[in-house]
């Protein structure tokens, strides 16, 4: 066979470990210098950044299964699935609780709850407490004078909700901060937040648990007391039917208590037996309406506090460790690249020409 010879025009570089060794001899001074100042230089931009806290909260719901079922049950409830043995099917399934954190009720909800910092300062709202922050800026301000110009639609709906740009932005900032999350297995809900104020941290995570429990409550008891309140407005009109058959049955006979004629005896058996009809209605409404107020305490959902909201000692954000890490090992890259596509360039073309 003939050697095949390489056409010429063609480059073929040619790279041995002797090669890559004296290339890490050479930069390696300069590599560890500039990747220590990227690091020390990442650890001093961290102090610009603001400090966050996280905390958070642990709540076990109820799961109403029968014992037959046992741990398949959980497991089936907690995935929405009724197997016939899980009380409750009228309930919320636990996989939507995140969600129900998640919506735009909620984050208005927690932007109008008084909030105080860790220096005892006091907010009116978290709103307040936030706006600060998220108003910041020459776009912001722009949004903020639009939303003041345009106020919002009157007259709508209570199921439409109207928002203005400035509430956007604050509402996307609580979602930001905001994280709700359940486990399948153990059915564990976990409500974080994070603030740049720990007290506040603290606090926004307990008005999202009490949002929730509030809310799964009203849901899971909403048809017992719209029952009970039909039945007390029942009773109430009950017994103002039995008080006035019961005053035409006694002012009958105050004007007829010596009568002896058939026809006046019938009359007080037809008020007599609208009174006992009466009385008989008001009672039967008042023992469902005992029963009513009774059912909607025994359906109402029980949530454990596993781990309460907690103000945290520690902040969560930034690390700078790591950020310092990130700009160490950006900065040696970057050198790398330069020493590897410029400078040896350069040290060959130097070289050719000598």
């Amino acid at each position: 066979m003939q050697n095949q010879s390489i056409p010429p025009g063609n480059d073929v570089i040619e790279i041995s470990l002797s090669d890559i060794s004296a290339f890490i001899k050479r930069h390696f001074r300069p590599l560890l210098l500039i990747s220590i100042v990227s690091g020390v230089l990442g650890i001093a931009i961290s102090f610009l950044i603001a400090k966050e806290y996280s905390a958070r909260t642990l709540l076990l719901p109820e799961a109403g299964v029968s014992p037959k079922l046992g741990r398949l049950g959980s497991l089936a409830g907690l995935a929405g699935i009724n197997l016939g043995g899980v009380e409750g099917a009228d309930a919320i399934r636990p996989d939507l609780y995140p969600d129900v954190l998640r919506s735009i009720p909620c984050a208005l909800y927690l932007l109008n709850q008084p909030v105080v910092d860790k220096n005892n300062k006091k907010y009116k709202t978290l709103r307040a407490f936030l706006e600060p922050d998220t108003t910041a800026g020459f776009l912001a301000g722009l949004l903020s004078r639009e939303a003041t110009a345009a106020p919002k639609p009157t007259g709508l709906p209570q199921e439409v909700v109207s928002i203005t740009l400035d509430e956007e932005e604050l509402i996307k900032e609580i979602y930001k901060r905001f994280n709700a999350s359940i486990d399948i297995k153990t059915g564990i809900i976990t409500i974080q937040s994070q603030m740049p104020d720990p007290v506040v941290a603290a606090l926004t995570v307990l008005a999202a648990s009490n949002y929730l429990t509030n809310y799964v409550t009203e849901y899971r008891t909403q048809k017992s007391r719209q029952q009970a309140q039909f039945l007390s407005e029942q009773a109430t009109a009950a017994k103002q039917r039995q008080n006035r058959a019961e005053f035409a049955l006694q002012s009958y006979r105050d004007h007829n208590h010596n009568a002896y004629l058939n026809v006046a005896r019938i009359e007080e058996q037809r008020l007599q037996a609208e009174y006992t009809f009466a009385q008989s209605l008001y009672n039967d409404l008042v023992r469902q309406w005992e029963q009513a107020k009774i059912k909607v305490k025994e359906e109402q959902p029980v949530f454990k506090v596993l781990e309460p909201a907690r103000v945290p000692l520690i902040k969560s954000s930034p690390n700078r460790p790591l950020i310092g890490i990130l700009f160490a090992i950006s900065g040696g890259f970057i050198y790398l690249l330069y020493a590897l596509f410029i400078k040896e360039k350069l040290h060959r073309r130097i070289a050719q020409q000598l």
